[in-house]
């Protein structure tokens, strides 16, 4: 069963990236899927963002940067060496006729940190944002993709990355709810109507 997945994972990946190949798209994925050339668009929207809505989008940025550290971490660290799957651009198992737009690599394959990075924050902005889903996941799916395009993995390293990811954002956002209501509570019961109600129930 694992072979047979492992081969339509295969043949998906030649498809996907030999297909829609051509010099145009080359650029426009490889500039895509370099993260530190989101760096200055992502400063831009986050300051955008607080200034539009304020406290909210402190809150969920702080959020964001917890959700990625975790997801980074989680994938690069644990979920990679556990599964130790070979890059499709590595260099010992190439197949003719791919493309290969970033060189080889020899590093770890499943699941992809970039997918699992941005499902991540496509699932957690969701969660905050919900009528706007199909942006966010959009936006995901397209650098999901441009590592496919790119050759540095397969299909099945972006699905895990989108189910790792998203579990990653909904167990980050549950906490927070769950602690925030905690802290909501305990502020109520330590409020000083609250307090004079319990001494008079009290006495």
């Amino acid at each position: 069963m694992m072979e047979l997945a492992l081969s339509v994972d295969r043949d998906l990946f030649i498809f996907l990236n030999t297909w829609f190949s051509t010099p145009w798209l080359d650029v426009f994925f490889k500039t895509i899927t370099e993260a530190r050339n989101w760096i200055l668009p992502a400063i831009i929207t986050a300051a955008i963002f607080i200034v539009k809505e304020k406290k909210k989008a402190v809150t969920i940025l702080i959020l964001a940067i917890i959700t990625v550290s975790l997801t980074d971490l989680i994938s690069v660290r644990i979920l990679k060496p556990l599964f130790s799957r070979q890059r499709p651009c590595h260099p010992e198992i190439l197949i003719d006729g791919c493309n290969y737009l970033l060189g080889k690599k020899r590093s770890f394959s499943f699941p992809s940190a970039h997918a699992t990075n941005m499902f991540g924050q496509a699932m957690l902005l969701t969660l905050f944002y919900p009528k706007r889903i199909l942006y966010f996941m959009i936006f995901a799916s397209l650098i999901g993709f441009s590592r496919i395009y790119t050759g540095v993995h397969y299909p099945g390293d972006i699905l895990g990355g989108f189910i790792f990811g998203t579990i990653i954002a909904w167990v980050v956002y549950s906490l927070y709810f769950s602690l925030r209501r905690i802290i909501v509570k305990r502020k109520y019961l330590q409020s000083p109507l609250i307090q004079e109600v319990k001494s008079h129930t009290s006495q």
